[in-house]
């Protein structure tokens, strides 16, 4: 399978509200560090993918279905809430089943 992204996060937006007026969410910052380093070990510009669009109360879509699908690594923000969330554990559930179909 060609993998069209490295990396897929998986989480939860109430983990990722900022702490003050102005701030960026602990996971947008997560985000951008890794993607740097990511992009230096790799040579390239390293690919990920998070949504940052759903809402905690939106239904996942067919675009969050495919991404989690077409990447080599998924990356979750366990928490609380992750664990709660039909959503996130059914885009954890989607990657390894994909993963298994197409040999790990």
């Amino acid at each position: 399978m060609d993998f069209a992204q490295n990396l897929f996060i998986s989480f939860t937006h109430i983990d990722n509200l900022p702490l003050g007026d102005g701030d960026k969410g602990w996971i947008t910052r997560f985000h951008a560090t890794l993607k740097a380093l990511l992009s230096t070990r790799l040579g390239r510009e390293a690919k990920i993918w998070r949504d940052e669009k759903l809402q905690g109360n939106d239904v996942l879509n067919d675009e969050v279905i495919a991404s989690s699908r077409s990447r080599r690594f998924l990356v979750s923000i366990v928490s609380s809430r992750y664990l709660n969330s039909e959503w996130c554990t059914r885009e954890a559930r989607e990657f390894c089943e994909n993963a298994e179909r197409n040999g790990g």
